[in-house]
């Protein structure tokens, strides 16, 4: 990386910009904040890294979290001591929960002050030890190299997670030796399975009746693997929450998605299993219908990179510490030979409870009778919109946590592994940060963010960052002006008692025009669909606010969990 001209001595600064280009990164999202202006100034001396402003750290934060999702490199976001740390905290913790990559680089008071109640000083490594895979606070500039790098790594290797970095003023201040460089870059390869393990899954697999391969979040990473694994078993494959975009959904082995909103054919799949193949699943509360799903009879083989994973929830009969997918493809292999009449009666089952799976997930279904949109743009028709975008080459499609979730949980089909996005860790306003991410590392596609109104408006400023920055996603905003979640709960369990839960919005369309970028309103089902193609066709940012019913939103006959 080389400093441009003008530049005097070299610095802890320069010497963390130098480290990050070493380590691939090549984009900093962050607020500009008084100790970490010197390496502010580094970014804007060089080329190699892209820093781009925005306007919260919540959003530099989850920003950061949808580049490491897009697969180009692990994510960084810059922000300054005290209150700038704290309001990334969001995005660091729903990174650990999820377990995304994640870098945040703080800005920190000098040595020289510290333990003196310095303006905005805080203790930045004990205030994210609890929500990081590690916090570390670098004191010497010269250490710049083995700390930062090692910091990329950790976040990366293993158990994925963040990595919070706390870089006082007078190190990024501090002139640096002309021999201190950055190392070279480096990764560990993952590891495979124990064959002692793989010939003990074997064994159970070989002679299961109702075999399940279930894949996580750490499992989704290569989908022919997990396939060709439920193809040599006769198996149902099944994802976790918000995991459904990690294998295509045409695929005769795929019965859905397990969490809130799953079919009953999905989760009777789970609760009927003799066997079932866990691959890097955490069983979280949502996929497990509270850690209720799995019948205590079911004989379990989990597989995760992390072995603290290993019987957390679940006991299994046969744990492997691997890479899911090496795990997956070793399995494979080893069960070849399943008896004849044993795998036909599998492959009778299987084909059977995708016929059924395709009933109940098709927008045709009966359930869907009863729906009443009440005169706003009904859920169904912005499935059916949305249907095309996720059927489009090219498009990334990016959900939220609104109530409309559900919606695209049971009716959306994804056939195309990797293009699908979702945040389980049930951290509000991620979906318009992610997708700005997502849009600046992987800028030869589109990306397509659908939010609820709530969550769009705790972020809604920086959609002028994207205009400043050119970065054109469209942001579908389910706009029922309410807070849907917390609405149906009181409607369920309260009597009807709102408080709270109801606000007014501005037209959408028209905030989007007064930043400077595309919008359109749509108040009918038939628009929406030419209202999608028009914003896709925008070369900017784009606002599409879909305006429905107050009190719409669930599916027919489904009630939100209730608070415990």
């Amino acid at each position: 990386m080389e400093i441009e001209d003008g530049a005097t001595a070299r610095t802890g600064a320069d010497l963390v910009v130098e480290c990050l280009a070493a380590e691939g990164v090549d984009l900093v999202a962050g607020v500009p904040g008084t100790t970490v202006m010197d390496l502010i100034d580094s970014l804007a001396r060089q080329q190699a890294v892209r820093f781009v402003s925005t306007r919260h750290e919540q959003v530099a934060g989850f920003l950061a979290d949808g580049v490491s999702r897009s697969g180009a490199g692990v994510g960084v976001c810059l922000v300054s001591r005290g209150p700038g740390a704290a309001n990334a905290a969001i995005a660091v913790q729903n990174a650990y929960d999820e377990s995304v990559p994640l870098v945040l680089l703080v800005g920190q008071v000098s040595a020289g002050v510290v333990e003196r109640r310095a303006f905005e000083e805080s203790d930045v490594v004990a205030t994210f030890r609890p929500m990081s895979k590690w916090a570390v606070e670098i004191h010497q500039a010269e250490r710049v190299p083995e700390l930062l790098q090692r910091a990329v790594r950790t976040a990366v290797g293993g158990r994925p997670g963040p990595v919070v970095v706390s870089l006082p003023l007078d190190v990024l201040q501090d002139v640096v030796d002309d021999a201190v460089r950055p190392a070279v870059r480096s990764r560990s390869h993952p590891p495979g399975p124990a064959p002692a393990a793989v010939r003990d899954a074997a064994a159970l697999l070989r002679a299961a009746e109702r075999p399940v391969v279930l894949v996580g979040g750490g499992g989704g990473g290569d989908p022919a693997a997990v396939l060709e694994l439920a193809d040599r078993l006769g198996a149902p494959l099944l994802t976790t929450w918000l995991r459904q975009g990690s294998v295509p959904h045409d695929h005769p082995a795929f019965l859905g998605a397990l969490g809130y909103g799953a079919h009953s054919v999905t989760e009777d799949v789970v609760r009927d299993a003799d066997v079932l193949v866990a691959l890097g699943c955490r069983f979280s509360e949502f996929t497990t219908k509270r850690w209720t799903l799995v019948s205590p009879h079911t004989r379990l083989v989990h597989v995760d990179v992390d072995p603290e994973e290993l019987g957390r929830v679940y006991l299994p009969e046969v744990g492997i510490v691997a890479d899911a997918a090496l795990a997956a493809r070793a399995l494979t292999e080893a069960v070849d030979g399943t008896a004849p009449d044993l795998a036909a009666r599998r492959a009778d089952r299987r084909s059977a409870l995708r016929e059924s799976y395709e009933r109940a997930s098709s927008l045709s279904s009966p359930a869907l009778a009863d729906d009443d949109p009440a005169g706003g743009v009904s859920s169904a028709a912005a499935v059916s919109a949305l249907q095309g975008i996720a059927d489009t080459d090219g498009v990334l499609l990016v959900q939220d946590a609104p109530s409309f979730g559900p919606w695209s949980h049971r009716y959306l089909r994804l056939h195309r592994p990797g293009s699908f996005f979702g945040s389980a860790g049930g951290a509000m306003a991620w979906g318009l940060p992610a997708a700005m991410g997502l849009a600046l590392a992987r800028p030869g596609q589109r990306v397509v963010a659908v939010s609820g109104d709530g969550s769009f408006w705790m972020v809604a400023q920086d959609f002028e960052t994207c205009v400043r920055e050119s970065i054109p996603i469209v942001n579908v905003v389910m706009n029922n002006s309410a807070y849907g979640n917390t609405r149906d709960r009181q409607r369920a369990a309260h009597a009807g008692r709102y408080l709270g839960v109801f606000y007014g919005n501005p037209d959408l369309a028209e905030f989007a025009r007064s930043l400077g970028g595309y919008g359109v309103r749509v108040t009918a089902d038939d628009e929406l669909g030419p209202a999608l193609e028009k914003a896709l066709a925008q070369d900017g940012p784009a606002i599409v606010d879909v305006v429905q019913d107050q009190m719409y939103g669930l599916p027919p006959g489904l009630l939100p969990p209730a608070a415990r």
